[in-house]
């Protein structure tokens, strides 16, 4: 199992958490909920030799920001984050967060699919399928997909689909729909994730179009000179939460 790992000795802090969370609110004229699912247990002992400082700041960011962009969006870990609870809110979810384990995993069926650990509380993790969540949503419209995992974006990955985000970059006057997926490719650490989505919200919530937010993220240096992610979706949307309505014309 290949597994997402963090780095004692990070960079400077990118900004501060009053800065990830400033940005004009988002009238919510629509209940759009949005489940950030952040997997604690297998990043600290008993489960992991070090404990890990940094998943607790992705959970609060990622939390912050759906709610910036207009989701009714909430946080869950422990034993709040199973599989079962996951697959139950994805019904409704319009936005979705997970920082967990990642990998392509083999399913009963004998197939492998894209997938991530729950937390579940103990070291003993299932695997959430992306065939699970696909069987859950039924093609339903996603807006803002963030997989915070290992493997979340190779070429071969079967998330997007399960979201029913095409695999496809809409830059310049494409789109299709208010729809983005985020993930990473390949294994890669906690503290370089850390750094692109403090980059990628703050972006975001200074007004960029979210393929734009990405490219910004991007920019710099990392901890590890592997690190890489990659983008689906509508490059000029807002990524304010619900149906589409119009393009992002005004975002830079």
């Amino acid at each position: 199992m290949s597994r997402a790992r963090w780095w004692r000795h990070l960079v400077p802090p990118l900004l501060s958490a009053a800065v990830l969370m400033t940005g004009s609110a988002v009238a919510v004229e629509a209940a759009y909920p949005a489940s950030v699912d952040v997997n604690t247990s297998a990043f600290n002992p008993p489960c992991d030799g070090d404990a890990n400082y940094i998943v607790p700041k992705m959970q609060t960011a990622a939390v912050a920001n759906y709610n910036r962009l207009g989701h009714v969006a909430a946080g869950y870990t422990s034993t709040r984050f199973t599989r079962a609870a996951t697959l139950a809110r994805t019904v409704n979810d319009w936005g979705y967060y997970v920082h967990s384990h990642g990998d392509y995993y083999y399913n009963a069926d004998g197939h492998r699919y894209t997938g991530f650990r729950e937390d579940s509380g103990d070291c003993s993790q299932a695997v959430v399928f992306s065939k699970d969540i696909k069987a859950k949503r039924l093609g339903r419209q996603s807006n803002l997909v963030f997989i915070s995992t290992c493997h979340s974006a190779d070429a071969i990955t079967t998330m997007p689909g399960a979201f029913a985000i095409a695999k496809t970059k809409s830059t310049g006057t494409s789109e299709q729909g208010p729809e983005f997926y985020v993930g990473y490719l390949g294994v890669q650490w906690d503290s370089d994730e850390w750094i692109f989505e403090q980059r990628f919200w703050n972006a975001l919530a200074g007004g960029r179009a979210i393929g734009a937010a990405f490219d910004i993220a991007m920019l710099g240096a990392f901890t590890h000179a592997g690190f890489d992610a990659d983008w689906w979706g509508t490059y000029q949307w807002t990524g304010v939460a619900g149906p589409w309505t119009s393009t992002c014309t005004l975002c830079v």
